[in-house]
């Protein structure tokens, strides 16, 4: 009965060993005021694209990294700016076509939030296009999607860093 109670008490504590570590859990991405004005003219559809992609740039940086149970990302896109115009713009504004550019790129934040409710870590990144010329061959939202891949790569970077080091 002694070896069973022993088994029993050493599997319990094991799990709770195990459950202390999770993956991060990356909170529904919310918007800024800036991007949620632009949305009417470049189209709410838009929003589900940028978001979905940087949804997938986290989740690929985060795999496999765990930090204590419960912390949570929570992620802004405040601004974004697309290189080409979007469908819903070239429908409400005649003379523009896949061809146009424009200077694009987004401004992102993020804070790594723990179950308590403490900010551990705060991120923010901008990158925009600076000049015409370094957009040929751009997709519409080229600038952004670079600008969310460093995010990324900060943020995927910091998180390793902390489940390293236990902290």
């Amino acid at each position: 009965m002694r070896t069973i109670t022993t088994l029993l008490a050493g599997s319990l504590l094991m799990s709770g060993t195990a459950l202390a570590d999770e993956p991060v859990r990356i909170a529904p991405i919310s918007y800024g005021e800036d991007l949620l004005e632009s949305a009417e003219d470049f189209g709410e559809r838009e929003l589900d694209t940028l978001s979905g992609y940087l949804e997938r740039q986290l989740n690929n940086r985060l795999a496999g990294l765990e930090l204590a149970d419960g912390t949570v990302l929570q992620v802004t896109i405040v601004d974004a700016d697309p290189n080409r115009p979007t469908m819903e713009q070239m429908r409400a504004t005649p003379g523009l076509s896949l061809q146009s550019i424009s200077l694009g790129g987004a401004e992102l934040e993020a804070e790594l939030i723990s179950a308590d409710g403490e900010v551990l870590e705060r991120f923010s990144y901008s990158r925009y296009s600076h000049h015409l010329r370094d957009i040929r061959g751009a997709g519409t939202w080229t600038d952004a999607r670079r600008a969310m891949q460093r995010f990324s790569r900060q943020i995927g970077d910091a998180v390793a860093e902390r489940a390293s080091t236990g902290s």
